[in-house]
């Protein structure tokens, strides 16, 4: 299906005092996708979702700081239709991908743009709106969305850009919607814990979101050890322990003399956690949240960038979570063991991006 989108409502989100004056800004999306019918076993298990990729112009409300933004996200359209003719449902929105400006930061040219922080940053969008059939070649939609951009914290300052929008749309389907196929699901339910390894490198610059000490990117090294086990067909759960050791703090604390000894292990992190995944064939959403067990040199650091409020510090000092996909190489409902994974996440301090992190995986 083919679906084109104005937003004739929308405004970019003052994030940060002093963030640049905007107008209502102007947005157009084109979506090209399809809807599942039933040909693997994830598409009845999530009611036929919507499934493709979208083609998204930004003009964010003040051309000369903020720019235009130009994004492509694969995206995913859950129905709450219980019957395959029905004429009146909600959808459900998500989508990852890439979002490019015209005019992100610049120390000379434009500094008063600190919210896009590189040309290239990540695009987060999620959504809901009502749709109407109203032949079966065409539907009508009308919602609302939030999009988000971000680099997470890979090129300093970004604070992101933020969109709020309300849309109306029209989804063509040139060869009209196809049967859903409704074969009964004969695969067992695998009940058993397994046990899964994961490597994985990020980046990240040091400071805060609103500046930078103009040091160099540094990697994050990272390691985890989990158990994981299905709850139901679509969920698997996980809990586990992951290590992190971060050149940067260890920058940190010899530039600053934060530590005299044991630089390398206070420039680590300790954390156990407890996730999600939402399994579509192949690929997987995660949600993960954590506590920071050891972190030392998180306090000295906050306190040179951020000093910002006490509950503020302790929330970012011992919540961590993570949030991205994975891709599995095999089926993980129909091999849920002996599997490898590749990753691509957003590590956060509560919900501020830390830095950007790829993995890879496996599963015994």
């Amino acid at each position: 299906g083919v679906q084109t989108c104005a937003l004739p409502i929308c405004k970019v989100d003052p994030i940060y005092p002093g963030f640049p004056k905007t107008t209502f800004t102007n947005v157009a999306e084109f979506h090209i996708g399809y809807e599942a019918t039933g040909n693997k076993r994830w598409h009845k298990l999530f009611n036929y979702p919507r499934l493709g990729v979208s083609l998204i112009y930004q003009n964010l409300g003040n051309n000369k700081v903020l720019g235009q933004q130009f994004s492509v996200v694969p995206t995913v359209y859950f129905s709450t239709a219980k019957k395959e003719n029905a004429k009146i449902f909600a959808e459900f929105r998500y989508g990852l991908g890439l979002a490019c400006f015209d005019r992100p930061y610049d120390s000379l040219t434009n500094p008063a743009n600190r919210g896009a922080g590189s040309h290239c940053t990540w695009q987060f969008t999620v959504g809901a709106n009502l749709r109407w059939n109203f032949s079966r070649y065409a539907s009508f939609q009308l919602g609302g969305i939030w999009y988000h951009a971000s680099n997470a914290h890979t090129q300093l300052p970004n604070v992101g850009i933020n969109n709020f929008a309300a849309y109306a749309g029209i989804l063509v389907y040139p060869f009209g919607r196809f049967t859903r196929n409704h074969e009964k699901d004969t695969v067992a339910l695998d009940k058993k814990w397994h046990v899964n390894f994961r490597f994985g490198e990020g980046w990240q610059e040091r400071g805060s979101a609103f500046s930078h000490d103009g040091k160099r990117k540094f990697p994050v090294y990272t390691a985890s050890i989990y158990t994981s086990k299905r709850l139901g067909k679509i969920f698997m759960a996980k809990a586990g322990f992951i290590y992190r050791y971060y050149p940067m703090y260890q920058s940190f604390i010899e530039d600053y003399h934060v530590y005299d000894s044991k630089i390398t292990l206070r420039s680590s992190a300790f954390i156990l956690f407890i996730g999600n995944e939402f399994l579509l064939g192949h690929f997987a959403i995660s949600l993960e949240a954590g506590i920071n067990v050891y972190k030392p040199a998180y306090k000295a650091f906050y306190n040179q960038y951020e000093k910002s409020s006490t509950f503020n510090y302790y929330t970012k000092q011992f919540i961590a979570t993570r949030f991205g996909a994975n891709y599995y190489l095999f089926d993980p409902y129909v091999q849920p063991r002996n599997n490898v994974f590749i990753g691509a996440y957003v590590s956060a301090n509560l919900g501020q991006a830390e830095f950007l992190e790829f993995n890879v995986g496996y599963v015994f």
